[in-house]
């Protein structure tokens, strides 16, 4: 539906679905195109709830996203807790946005805690799951 409407086809969005749950995490040009990502996502069969974490585009952001991306990427993937396979890293400007599944609130924690100590991060939020 997206890449069929007017104006979203370029956009510079993630989504993601879980159990019905649909995320929409990225960057947008307007609060209108926000708007209408989101009365998308609500005319979509089998959707129960979504959630955003949409921000209006700036022209430049003073950290490098990819550098911050490779940095936490590989920290998930040492680390002895978090199955960095299982969780998904979205970099919204300079804030690091987590999703996926995960077995226990200790791999959120871990995850958060080395999003949260990487040079440029500006802010950390997380829509992980923990599921048993």
């Amino acid at each position: 539906k997206i890449l069929f409407s007017k104006g979203l086809s370029n956009i510079d969005i993630e989504i993601e679905c879980f159990y019905g749950d649909v995320y929409l995490i990225g960057l947008v040009d307007s609060k209108e195109l926000e708007g209408k990502l989101v009365e998308l996502a609500k005319n979509t069969d089998g959707v129960r709830e979504i959630y955003t974490y949409l921000r209006i585009k700036k022209p430049e952001y003073p950290c490098d996203s990819l550098k911050i991306l490779a940095n936490l990427k590989q920290n998930l993937f040492k680390d002895s807790i978090v199955e960095g396979t299982n969780v998904r890293v979205s970099i919204v400007g300079c804030d690091v946005v987590f999703s996926g599944v995960v077995d226990s609130i200790e791999q959120e924690k871990h995850a958060i805690w080395y999003a949260k100590h990487i040079n440029g991060v500006a802010d950390v939020y997380s829509f992980m799951k923990v599921i048993k």
